[in-house]
C-alpha cells in the first residue's frame, strides 16, 4: 500500500481523514480527467443552487432567523452574508439601471417648463432622473437670461471650459449622469453598511454582543431591502405596462404588500435577533431608521453630485 495515500501532499503529516489537521489542505488531487472536472463543476453548482434557496426563502420571510443561525454556528447550509449581500447588490443595481425612464428634455418655451411636474414621479421614477429633469430645464431657462460667453470669476479660463464642457455634455445626454450614479451606488451602499453596524452596536451597547455580530444583521437587512426593492420597482413597472386591465389592480396590490413588508420585516428581524421587549424594540428600531435615514438621504444627494460631475 502506497504510504502517501495517508499523507498530506502539503505537510508530509499522517492523515486522519480528508483533511490535514496540521495545514489544513484537502487530500485531493486536482489533477485529473475532463470528465472529472466537468462532473465535479455541476456537482458545485447543484449544491450551490440548493444553497441559495435555503438562504432567499427564510432571508425574506423569516426576519432575524439567518442571522441567528449564523452567528450560532449553523453555516454551510446557507450562503455566507457577505457573499449574498455582494451578489445581490450586483445583480440590483445592475436591474435599477435598465429600469429606470430616460429623462425628458422640457421647457421649450420659458413658459409652462418652469412649473410642470416631472411626470410619473411617485410611481417607481429614479430620483436622479428627476434632478436631471431639472437641471436641464434651469440651464435651458439661465441660457435664455443670460449671455453663453458668462464666467464665473472663481474658475480660471481652462477650468470654465471644462465646466461648460460637462454641463453641456450633461444636458446632450443625462443618461450618463445616471449611468454614473448606478455604477457609484454600489459603493456607496458597501460603505453605509458598516455605519449600520456601528449603529446596531451602539444602540445594543450592553448586549455584549461583537460589532460582527452586528455586521452580520447589516448585511442580511440590507440583502433582503435591495432584493424587494427590485421586486417591489418590477411590479410597478409590469403593472404600467400590461394591457390586461383586471391584472393591474391585483399587481398594483402587491406592490403596495412589498413595499409595507419592507419595514416591518426590519422591525421584527431586530425584535427576534436581539429579543428584547417590544418597548425597547420599537423605540430602539425608530432611532435606527431615523438616523440611518439621514445618513443614507445625505449619501444619496452626495452621489447625485458626484455623478453630475463626473459623468
Amino acid at each position: 500500500m502506497d504510504a502517501s495515500a495517508d499523507q498530506c501532499d502539503n505537510c508530509f503529516t499522517s492523515l486522519q481523514g480528508d483533511f490535514c489537521h496540521q495545514c489544513g489542505q484537502e487530500k485531493k488531487s486536482y489533477i485529473r480527467n475532463v470528465s472529472g472536472v466537468v462532473t465535479e463543476f455541476f456537482g458545485e453548482f447543484s449544491n450551490w443552487d440548493t444553497r441559495v434557496w435555503r438562504t432567499l426563502v427564510p432571508l425574506w420571510f423569516r426576519p432575524g432567523y439567518l442571522s441567528r443561525r449564523y452567528v450560532d454556528g449553523h453555516r454551510v447550509p446557507y450562503v455566507p452574508p457577505l457573499r449574498l449581500y455582494l451578489f445581490t447588490s450586483i445583480i440590483t443595481f445592475l436591474i435599477f439601471a435598465k429600469l429606470v425612464p430616460e429623462p425628458t428634455m422640457n421647457g421649450a418655451t420659458a413658459g409652462g417648463a418652469a412649473a410642470q411636474p416631472v411626470q410619473n414621479a411617485g410611481q417607481g421614477q429614479n430620483v436622479l432622473s428627476q434632478v436631471i429633469d431639472e437641471i436641464n430645464h434651469d440651464l435651458q431657462l439661465k441660457q435664455q437670461s443670460t449671455p453663453v460667453n458668462s464666467k464665473a470669476d472663481f474658475l480660471s479660463d481652462e477650468a470654465q471650459q471644462a465646466f461648460e464642457a460637462k454641463v453641456e455634455a450633461i444636458v446632450a445626454n443625462p443618461k450618463l449622469a445616471i449611468n454614473k450614479f448606478f455604477s457609484l451606488a454600489p459603493q456607496m451602499m458597501l460603505l453605509l453598511l458598516p455605519l449600520f453596524a456601528l449603529i446596531l452596536k451602539l444602540m445594543y451597547l450592553r448586549s455584549n454582543r461583537y460589532y460582527m455580530e452586528h455586521l452580520i444583521v447589516a448585511l442580511h437587512s440590507h440583502s433582503f431591502i435591495l432584493q424587494f426593492s427590485v421586486l417591489y420597482l418590477a411590479l410597478q413597472t409590469l403593472s404600467q405596462h400590461i394591457s390586461w386591465p383586471w391584472l393591474i389592480t391585483p399587481l398594483q396590490w402587491l406592490a403596495t404588500a412589498v413595499l409595507y413588508w419592507i419595514p416591518l420585516y426590519l422591525l421584527l428581524c431586530q425584535k427576534f435577533y436581539y429579543r428584547q421587549s417590544w418597548g425597547k424594540t420599537l423605540l430602539k428600531f425608530w432611532l435606527t431608521s431615523s438616523i440611518y435615514n439621514v445618513l443614507f438621504v445625505a449619501a444619496v444627494l452626495g452621489l447625485i453630485v458626484l455623478s453630475i460631475l463626473w459623468s
